[in-house]
């Protein structure tokens, strides 16, 4: 075997020892951070510092994140080393962005900082100093993690399967996961330019079913005639013959996607990991291509937020489709006027809930999702 062969043979390896519960883990950290209106702090050394700024691009661009590298700036980390130190130059620089518990700092590092044997030890002060705060840490890291293995929420290990290869394996993975991350259907929100190119000059431009989901694929909790969503996964019942009524649209060729206000998360009165855990299972009993979750409140002014149409315009990013071919399934005004504003045919399941109707005028009213599907399907001329 040659040397190439047996790299690339390590890196295989690698490849399929990555921990995937991991990352996918991490991936909805970095949603739900962002969808607090949190930052991200990047963290690297060397070569590792070279992946974080590469890394800020893609998060900002292809993400929408706010984020930021400690090592772009060389007049700072230059100035700082010189006069307080090497140790505390990372640590310094997050105190002087105002680190906030609601912000992330995500560490890339072959060791991960070790303060016994002073490797990294400005990694070592940095997690200390996030962890004081609050915020979430997190770690794409080589051999052992070090500190930041130790100390992070969430992070991933990349495996050592030769010894005298750890730096550039580790380094080369960093790469991989974040790109993983930023091309992850929970973080990623504009569409990466060659493909969206390519699949311009393909006409791909498909068409969508995007349904809410209280009301639609699952009943919803009433209390005094007004709708709300299941609390936790026990309190959850899928709409009866939701699979096989998905069934019939996908294979029309529909994009099956959910787009779901859940503002409880926002409120404080809901946990996040049950909002996840209710979709988790939803996904694995329908054949759903995606789910777009909107965590803010009205007072968040975001545009994911329905009637504003920012989850389905992404989608459209996404998924190049044609929104004037798609079509929205909602039970409650706000679903049938972000499926309006964002030019889609809205079919509306009238609940009789003790709420407005929508203000704009949905291209079909039914009562059940049944005859939502068989309209569409009409409509669409595939019947």
């Amino acid at each position: 075997m040659t040397f190439t062969q047996s790299f690339l043979a390590e890196a295989g390896e690698i490849l399929g020892r990555l921990d995937a519960d991991a990352i996918e883990r991490m991936a909805h950290r970095l949603a739900g951070v962002r969808a607090a209106g949190g930052r991200l702090f990047i963290l690297g050394v060397g070569g590792s510092a070279a992946n974080a700024s590469h890394a800020v691009n893609d998060f900002r661009k292809l993400a929408e994140f706010e984020a930021y590298s400690a090592a772009d700036n060389v007049s700072e980390l230059t100035a700082r080393t010189n006069d307080e130190g090497w140790a505390t130059v990372f640590e310094a620089w997050l105190r002087t962005s105002r680190l906030q518990p609601r912000d992330a700092v995500l560490v890339l590092s072959v060791g991960g900082g070790n303060r016994e044997r002073q490797v990294s030890p400005n990694l070592v002060t940095a997690i200390d100093y996030a962890k004081q705060v609050g915020c979430t840490v997190l770690g794409i890291v080589g051999r052992d993690g070090g500190h930041t293995a130790a100390m992070a929420d969430v992070s991933v290990i990349v495996p050592t399967v030769n010894p005298d290869h750890v730096t550039p394996h580790s380094e080369a993975f960093q790469a991989v996961v974040w790109h993983l991350l930023v091309s992850h259907p929970a973080l990623k929100r504009v569409a990466t330019k060659w493909e969206s190119v390519a699949a311009g000059a393909r006409g791909v431009c498909g068409r969508a079913v995007f349904f809410d989901r209280d009301g639609v694929l699952n009943a919803p909790v009433l209390v005094h005639g007004k709708p709300f969503p299941p609390s936790n996964p026990a309190d959850l019942r899928v709409t009866p013959d939701a699979a096989q009524l998905l069934e019939r649209l996908k294979a029309l060729g529909f994009v099956l996607l959910t787009v779901t206000n859940q503002p409880d998360v926002a409120r404080g009165t809901v946990d996040r990991a049950a909002v996840e855990q209710i979709n988790s299972r939803l996904r694995s009993e329908l054949p759903l291509d995606d789910m777009l979750v909107c965590y803010h409140d009205d007072r968040d002014a975001c545009d994911c937020r329905k009637p504003q149409p920012g989850l389905l315009k992404r989608a459209a990013q996404l998924y190049s489709l044609d929104l004037s071919r798609s079509y929205l399934i909602g039970d409650r005004w706000r679903d049938v006027d972000a499926g309006a504003n964002a030019g889609c045919k809205t079919v509306w399941i009238d609940h009789k809930y003790d709420e407005r109707a929508p203000n704009s005028r949905p291209n079909a009213r039914v009562s059940s999702l049944a005859e939502a599907v068989e309209w569409i399907v009409r409509d669409s001329g595939a019947a």
